[in-house]
């Protein structure tokens, strides 16, 4: 089967504009990463721009060309971490083919957010800073945490459920809120209490033994 021949103005502009994007992705990814380090120093206080800037090793300038201020930012830092943890999921939901397994490793592996020390200072810090400026979430937050409760319908579907999206959202609701919960007490939660989440949320799917 032939296919069609690729727009040689296109072609063009795309290679030309690589090196520019690349560059860009770089700047993007250094001033959120700057955020994070930031944002876990400054809290409960909105990390200054200044210091994200300096810590970015950027300028000013830059930042405004990526970003519309520290609001803007804080969503982005937000987005991105979701979506990472949303391929994090992904990748330990395709080891295993049993819908059941997939459920559990969904529950556990987001709880894990709150046991990295590390991340979890900063997932606490971020929240905090964000539930301070009393703004909705924005389009990219929202997408990105839709995304994350998504991967848990197809293996709801798979076990016969007849409301998988409202399921999903109650486990994700039940797992998340147990991981905010020990994200900002600086606490993780127990084998017992992971354990316990899973049972219920299993129990409520009348899929528990």
């Amino acid at each position: 089967m032939s296919t069609a021949a690729e727009d040689p103005v296109e072609t063009a502009v795309d290679r030309a504009l690589k090196p520019m994007r690349d560059d860009a992705v770089r700047d993007v990814e250094a001033i959120l990463d700057a955020a994070l380090i930031v944002a876990e120093k400054s809290t409960p206080a909105a990390p200054r721009v200044a210091d994200i800037v300096a810590e970015a090793g950027t300028s000013n300038q830059a930042f405004y060309r990526y970003f519309t201020g520290k609001d803007d930012l804080m969503q982005a830092v937000m987005a991105r971490g979701l979506r990472r943890v949303r391929a994090y999921l992904e990748y330990r939901m395709s080891k295993v083919a049993e819908p059941e397994a997939q459920i559990e490793l969904w529950i556990r592996g987001l709880l894990t957010q709150a046991t990295n020390q590390t991340a979890a200072r900063q997932g606490a810090a971020v929240s905090e800073i964000l539930a301070g400026s009393h703004r909705r979430p924005d389009t990219r937050t929202a997408e990105a945490t839709n995304a994350l409760w998504d991967l848990l319908l197809e293996p709801l579907s798979a076990l016969g459920s007849e409301h998988a999206e409202f399921d999903a959202q109650v486990i994700h609701e039940a797992t998340m809120g147990t991981m905010t919960r020990h994200l900002h007490a600086q606490t993780a939660p127990s084998t017992d209490e992971c354990d316990h989440l899973v049972a219920f949320c299993l129990h409520g799917l009348n899929l528990a033994d």
